[in-house]
């Protein structure tokens, strides 16, 4: 069985702020034996089953500053860890208008088991991890990296970068005022509301007050290597001067 996650931090001497970057979304990953849920392999590769370009951005941000990740690795089609156990779309049965025909009539049995195995791993885990960070940094900040889909039958997005919040507006601040700087198009809690779909991070700061923020990229922009080193100049630069203060 592969892991339900990975987790690493890059040696840093700088003992005072610390990132944890965090991927709920970052693979595409469904065991053999659920036959792929029943999709496409062509739907398996687009937005419905994982968040395309964020894993990448997320572990090269963490590498160049020096920080930590932890990452996903199921597909959120399996179940979405961004969400609440009573969210009817925990386990998905239909997105952007495609259906996800294994996740139609599962049994108590199977919700209870990708529960056990996938997102109690994974939330558990996590915060496992980030309770280590704030053991061994005065400052632990954490930042969830989406990516968005640009257009579909019933919108076409123009945005960029959406930046979700919901109690903490310690990161938004200075990053939309980066942003505005480079003449970035950002949305505040778009695409999505940081009150409603920012689960995560809620789950771990019920215990800890941190500083965080979600940021969804769109997606096309960062598909390839070229449009994340883009926003890998960007954001880099934006968290040096957070890091520093």
């Amino acid at each position: 069985m592969k892991p339900v996650f990975f987790a690493k931090e890059f040696e840093n001497n700088n003992l005072t702020n610390h990132i944890v970057f965090i991927c709920d979304h970052a693979s595409n990953y469904i065991p053999r034996r659920y036959h792929k849920l029943g999709i496409s392999k062509i739907d398996l590769k687009s937005h419905i089953a994982f968040d395309i370009g964020a894993k990448n951005l997320t572990i090269n941000l963490a590498k160049k500053l020096k920080q930590s990740y932890f990452l996903s690795n199921f597909s959120r089609l399996l179940i979405d860890p961004n969400r609440k156990e009573v969210d009817r779309e925990l386990i998905a049965v239909r997105s952007f208008d495609v259906d996800v025909p294994r996740n139609l009539n599962i049994s108590d049995r199977e919700r209870e088991y990708r529960i056990n195995f996938y997102y109690d791993v994974y939330h558990t885990n996590l915060a496992a991890f980030v309770k280590k960070k704030i053991n061994k940094y005065t400052n632990v900040f954490l930042v969830s990296i989406h990516s968005f889909t640009k257009h579909s039958r019933n919108f076409d997005r123009g945005v960029e970068i959406g930046l979700l919040w919901s109690k903490s507006m310690d990161l938004l601040l200075p990053i939309q005022k980066n942003l505005n700087d480079n003449k970035i198009h950002f949305g505040r809690n778009f695409p999505y509301s940081g009150f409603h779909y920012n689960y995560t991070i809620d789950r771990i700061c019920m215990n800890v007050d941190l500083k965080n923020i979600t940021i969804e990229i769109r997606n096309d922009l960062i598909c390839n290597q070229k449009g994340i080193k883009k926003y890998l100049v960007l954001f880099s630069n934006i968290f040096k001067e957070i890091l520093n203060e």
